[in-house]
């Protein structure tokens, strides 16, 4: 059992909606309360309840991937113990950190009643249990990033890289940019980034003009960065990654006299877990992030005080996860699908947030600058309800004159997959 020190929880509110565009009573508040402990005991009476909403919980909780699992598993605790819901069963069920761990752990939760799963963490084992969970008509939340998993009935609470190359892509053309370059790895996630700001870019009237794919697996992107910056034709420049990956990228493109004011760099929420204040060539880059309003501010203090670490992203949208189920648990059983769709959304410790019927989720995101004092606010949050839309598009409708040119990886491979993915 872990410790807590008393602390005064100032306020956190989650307004979570239902599923029509009034403003319904499902509020949840949690204020000037102290705790101790999260109270394990307490939790487990509350999953005697009759009635309630029992929920399949697939997470990594040995393997590769332990660590992570347990502190989403911490996470969800922690959420429980907050939300203190006797209409909510979770019941945990082990991955192993592998694909076939998680088909065990879907037909283990399936037969033994689940009319929920939240997880699984990875695009592979989310893949593995969908037809399981389809076939037994069981609605999945799934905390993966990969958008060619999710389909009607598999969702994906995480944050997609489409959403915040969307949301970076918006923020330059509001600022009278037009022309983006991208540099992005040579993967499957950088082939997704890439149909995203296309499709982005033609929803904002601008262009996406080159795109330069690099190696992942070596820091040396400088021969790409120079292709791209020949004879530039961009005013805009998006570093899909964090790291010493960035740091390398933005230095070649300095080497190449490419810097602010004339290019603004864009990058995604990679840039958040990179230490850049001291990076004086990226100062005035934005990036988007999950809103660190006072629900984010409550997470992370009480996840370190209880459990006495710094939480990861991952974590938030566990919790998150709960309070979702939470909703649900209040709801009609018949139609779940509809209930996690449902056109409001709701809000969570990271801020709005709607799953949609696709599968991927999409969350109000603020854009921070890098400066020297660290990440500031200069884009916030929309504070979005029942008017969030997908402006989603068919790429293979966006005309070659208005396709990118592509360096480090052969153009008619680039286009076949964006066109059948």
């Amino acid at each position: 059992m872990q410790v807590l020190k008393k602390i005064v929880l100032f306020f956190v509110a989650f307004v979570l909606f239902g599923c029509n565009n009034q403003l319904t009573d499902n509020r949840i508040e949690i204020s000037n309360q102290q705790y101790d402990i999260i109270d394990y005991d307490a939790i487990r009476r509350s999953m005697q309840s009759e009635d309630s909403l029992n929920v399949g919980v697939l997470l990594p909780l040995s393997g590769n991937a332990a660590s992570i699992g347990q502190g989403m598993q911490n996470a969800m605790f922690m959420a429980l113990d907050d939300l203190k819901n006797n209409q909510l069963v979770l019941k945990f069920y082990d991955t192993k950190s592998t694909e076939e761990g998680a088909e065990e752990a879907v037909r283990k939760a399936v037969y033994e009643g689940a009319q929920l799963i939240l997880g699984p963490l990875m695009g592979d084992e989310v893949k593995s249990i969908s037809p399981i969970a389809l076939s037994a008509d069981v609605p999945v939340v799934s905390f993966t990033t990969s958008p060619q998993v999710l389909q009607k009935g598999i969702y994906s609470i995480g944050l997609l890289n489409g959403e915040q190359v969307d949301r970076a892509i918006s923020y330059a053309a509001s600022q009278g940019r037009s022309k983006v370059a991208l540099l992005v790895p040579n993967n499957s996630g950088g082939l997704n980034i890439v149909k995203s700001a296309i499709m982005s870019a033609q929803a904002n009237s601008i262009s996406v003009t080159k795109v330069g794919f690099y190696n992942p697996n070596t820091m040396d992107a400088s021969s790409i960065v120079k292709n791209v910056s020949v004879g530039r034709g961009f005013d805009t420049v998006l570093v899909a990654d964090g790291g010493n990956h960035l740091k390398s990228i933005i230095s070649t493109f300095a080497y190449n006299d490419i810097m602010y004011p004339e290019v603004l760099f864009l990058g995604t929420a990679a840039w958040d877990g990179t230490n850049l204040n001291k990076e004086t060539i990226l100062y005035h880059g934005v990036y988007p992030m999950v809103s660190k309003g006072a629900g984010g501010t409550y997470f992370e203090n009480k996840f370190k005080e209880t459990f006495g670490e710094q939480p990861k992203p991952v974590y938030s949208f566990a919790y998150d996860s709960v309070l979702l189920a939470s909703v649900l648990s209040g709801k009609s059983r018949d139609d779940l699908n509809a209930g996690i769709t449902g056109k409001a959304g709701f809000i969570g410790v990271n801020g709005y947030f709607k799953i949609l019927p696709t599968g991927q989720a999409r969350h109000s995101l603020e854009m921070l600058e890098v400066t020297k004092d660290g990440p500031q606010v200069i884009s916030p949050a929309d504070k979005k309800s029942a008017d969030f839309v997908d402006n989603e598009m068919d790429i293979r409708y966006i005309t070659y004159e208005n396709l990118p040119k592509f360096y480090g990886k052969d153009s008619s491979e680039v286009l076949n997959w964006l066109n059948n993915n």
